[in-house]
């Protein structure tokens, strides 16, 4: 996690810094990153917001941040693609899907891949900020009422 001084005066003693988490986000729309970023910034660190595949991919090998938040659909490559060859290149952040696809089959291979959570973007603005949360306290965390893939399905 980045550190980052609380307050405007905050003195150069160690009880003054306070862990924001980084977060790295991938879509392949801009005005959906920008309302991430709206949504986010606020209490997060954005390290980058990126929209293709390739880029993700150099960008979360290089910065290893705490969280990428990224769709399934990002134009040169699919975020599982890329979501496969972070965990293959020993990145230890973890990751939450946000996209349009509300099929159980995308959820188990995003679980699959070592997913910890997975957002519709139908209900970003309801389960982001409580899927961050749960992620972030050791959890999994699936929208709409899907069932989380159990570990025997794997």
């Amino acid at each position: 996690m980045q550190y980052l001084e609380a307050g405007l005066l905050a003195g150069k003693d160690m009880t003054d810094l306070v862990a924001v988490p980084s977060l790295l986000l991938a879509d392949d729309n801009p005005v959906f990153l920008q309302v991430l970023i709206e949504i986010l910034e606020p209490d997060y660190e954005v390290v980058a917001a990126l929209h293709e595949g390739a880029s993700v991919l150099d960008k979360v090998i290089a910065l290893c941040p705490d969280l990428v938040i990224l769709d399934i659909s990002l134009g040169d490559m699919t975020g599982l693609e890329v979501w496969r060859r972070v965990k293959a290149a020993g990145c230890n952040a973890k990751a939450i899907f946000v996209t349009v696809h509300e099929d159980i089959d995308f959820v188990k291979a995003a679980f699959d891949l070592g997913a910890s959570g997975y957002v519709f973007k139908s209900r970003v603005s309801e389960d982001l900020q409580r899927a961050i949360s749960t992620v972030f306290n050791g959890g999994r965390f699936v929208s709409g009422g899907l069932s989380l893939p159990s570990q025997a399905e794997k």
